[in-house]
């Protein structure tokens, strides 16, 4: 498996362990995090201040969570992954998600890398 799968595949490992410095460890200082949902809208961010921020947000709205990747190909220093999102809410998530629910995202991420960290992510669901 190349380096840039094996980063992701940590990525992963960090995030279904909750374990936001480690996300935050496999990403560059200017890191470019973006979450595209159809049809209400998407969030950008820059920097590692402002994803951890968004990170520490999503832990706490879901009691269980985990990211499964199912495939990944890769593409010199970018990487498409097809995930699966499951979790249970913890809070109210918009309109349609009440605490104790079950959620379940099929989704894409496509990660860029420089210098063997993520320099982009950008999800979309």
């Amino acid at each position: 498996m190349s380096d840039v799968a094996n980063v992701v595949r940590r990525y992963v490992g960090f995030y279904n362990d909750n374990d936001i410095d480690g996300m935050l460890d496999c990403c560059a200082e200017d890191v470019e995090f973006e979450t595209i949902t159809n049809p209400s809208g998407s969030i950008k961010l820059k920097g590692k201040e402002e994803m951890r921020e968004i990170l520490e947000a999503t832990t706490r709205a879901f009691r269980e969570r985990r990211h499964e990747v199912v495939a990944l190909i890769v593409d010199g220093q970018r990487v498409a992954a097809e995930t699966v999102f499951s979790g249970v809410a913890a809070a109210e998530l918009g309109q349609n998600v009440r605490p104790g629910e079950h959620v379940s995202i099929r989704g894409a991420t496509i990660f860029e890398f420089r210098d063997s960290r993520l320099a982009r992510i950008c999800d979309y669901s």
